[in-house]
C-alpha cells in the first residue's frame, strides 16, 4: 500500500457508516413513533413494545443468516436485498390498518431486512484493517448515533406537521437512499489487489488452529461472558431508548423538547465510540469495558433526579458516551479470540444477544409502567444490569483452542 495513494478501505468505512445508519434509523425512530402507534391502534405500552420485541426476534435469525451469507457471497448484493426488504416493511407499515398487519409489516419485514446492515458492515470493515481496526469499527458503528442525531428530531418534526403514515413513508425513502453505498462494498482488499491497512494480517490468522468454528467459539467461557455483557448493556440501552421519550412527555415537555435526551444519547454515543476505539490499542480492553458499563448505569441517576432540559442533555450525553464506548470493543475481541475466517457467522450469533435483550427489556419496562404507573422501576433495572456487566467485564480472558 503506497503512502501517497488513497486507501480504498476508507471508502468501505464510508459505505459501512451509511448502512449502519439504517440500523440506527430503525432503532431510534421507534421511541418517537411509539406514542402515535399506541394511539392509532389503541394498544397498551407493553403491547406496542412487544412489536419491537417481535422485530428483534426476527432480527436475531436475520443476523445469523446475513452473517453467513456475507462470508460466502458478494456483500453488495446481500446487503441490497436486506435493505430493500426493510424499505418495503416500513412502507407497508404506513398502510397497516390492523394489529396483525402492523406486527407482520413492522415486526417481521423490517426485522428480517435489518440483519443486512450492522453485522455485514462491521465484518467487512475488519477485513480491511490490520492496524487501527478498533478505530475503524468505531467510525462505522458511529452510524447508529449519527442516525439518532438526525432521525429523532426529523421523525418528531414530521409527526408534528403531518401524520404517522407520512413519517413511516419518509423513513422508507431515507432507507432506499442510504442503501445505495452498498454497491461500494468489496469483500476484502485482495479483491482489488490491495493489502489491509497497516500491512498484511499475521500468517497465524490463516492458520486453521487460530480460526474457530462457530460452534466451537460459542462454547467458550469468553464468548459466553461477552454475550452476557452485550445482553445486559443492550437491555439497559433499549429500556431507556423506548421509555425516555414518553417519560419526558409525561413530565410535561413538548414533542420536540422531548427528543433532546435521545439526541444527546446519540451525540454521546458518537463520541464514546471514537474515543474508546482510539484508546483500545493502548489500554486494556477489560478496563475500558468496566469503566463504560459502570458509567452507563450511574448516568441513569441524573435522569431520575431532575426534569430540566439540562438534566436530560447531561444524562443523554453521559449515558450515550458510556454505551457507545463498549460497542467497538466487542467486534475486535471476537476477531482476536476466534480468527477472521468465520467472523461473519460468529458475530451474527453474538449479535442475537441484542435481540434477546429487546425481547425482554422494552416489554418488561412497558409492563412496569402500565402496572405501577411509574417509569422509575424500568430505570432501576438499567442501573442494576450495567453494574453487573461492569463486574463481569473484568473476567474476560482469551480462550485457548484445545
Amino acid at each position: 500500500m503506497l503512502k501517497n495513494k488513497f486507501f480504498y478501505g476508507w471508502v468501505i468505512v464510508f459505505a459501512a457508516i451509511c448502512l449502519v445508519f439504517l440500523d440506527g434509523l430503525l432503532l431510534y425512530s421507534f421511541g418517537v413513533l411509539l406514542p402515535s402507534i399506541q394511539a392509532k391502534f389503541e394498544m397498551s405500552k407493553a403491547a406496542v413494545n412487544s412489536i419491537f420485541a417481535i422485530r428483534c426476534i426476527v432480527f436475531a435469525f436475520s443476523m445469523i443468516l446475513f452473517g453467513k451469507l456475507i462470508d460466502k457471497h458478494r456483500p453488495e448484493k446481500v446487503i441490497f436485498l436486506g435493505g430493500l426488504i426493510t424499505a418495503i416493511g416500513l412502507f407497508f407499515t404506513a398502510y397497516s390498518d390492523t394489529k396483525l398487519t402492523l406486527f407482520l409489516n413492522y415486526g417481521v419485514l423490517t426485522g428480517l431486512g435489518d440483519g443486512a446492515f450492522y453485522i455485514p458492515a462491521v465484518a467487512i470493515v475488519q477485513r480491511w484493517f490490520n492496524k487501527r481496526r478498533d478505530f475503524a469499527v468505531g467510525l462505522v458503528t458511529a452510524g447508529v448515533p449519527i442516525s439518532g442525531l438526525m432521525i429523532n428530531p426529523l421523525s418528531a418534526w414530521i409527526l408534528s406537521v403531518s401524520t404517522l403514515e407520512t413519517t413511516l413513508m419518509s423513513l422508507a425513502g431515507i432507507t432506499l437512499i442510504c442503501l445505495l453505498p452498498a454497491f461500494l462494498m468489496k469483500q476484502d482488499p485482495g479483491e482489488m489487489g490491495l493489502t489491509p491497512y497497516g500491512g498484511p494480517f499475521p500468517k497465524s490468522d490463516d492458520d486453521e488452529s487460530n480460526n474457530w468454528e462457530t460452534k466451537e467459539a460459542t462454547k467458550t467461557s469468553a464468548f459466553v461472558i461477552l454475550y452476557v455483557l452485550l445482553f445486559l448493556g443492550m437491555l439497559s440501552f433499549l429500556i431507556v431508548v423506548t421509555l425516555q421519550f414518553d417519560y419526558a412527555i409525561s413530565n410535561n415537555l413538548n414533542l420536540l423538547a422531548s427528543s433532546i435526551a435521545p439526541a444527546s444519547i446519540a451525540a454521546g454515543s458518537f463520541c464514546g465510540r471514537l474515543v474508546t476505539g482510539y484508546l483500545a490499542d493502548s489500554i486494556n480492553r477489560n478496563k475500558i469495558l468496566f469503566s463504560v458499563f459502570l458509567g452507563q448505569g450511574l448516568s441513569v441517576l441524573i435522569l431520575l433526579n431532575g426534569n430540566s432540559l439540562l438534566h436530560y442533555s447531561l444524562f443523554g450525553f453521559f449515558f450515550g458516551f458510556s454505551y457507545g464506548g463498549w460497542i467497538p470493543i466487542f467486534p475486535s475481541l471476537l476477531k482476536d479470540f476466534f480468527g477472521k475466517k468465520h467472523v461473519g457467522q460468529i458475530f451474527g450469533v453474538f449479535g442475537t444477544g441484542f435481540s434477546i435483550s429487546a425481547i425482554i427489556g422494552p416489554p418488561l419496562a412497558g409492563y412496569l409502567v402500565d402496572e405501577f404507573n411509574t417509569y422509575n422501576y424500568g430505570f432501576y433495572v438499567c442501573i442494576v444490569a450495567c453494574i453487573i456487566a461492569a463486574m463481569m467485564a473484568l473476567l474476560i480472558k482469551k480462550p485457548i483452542k484445545g
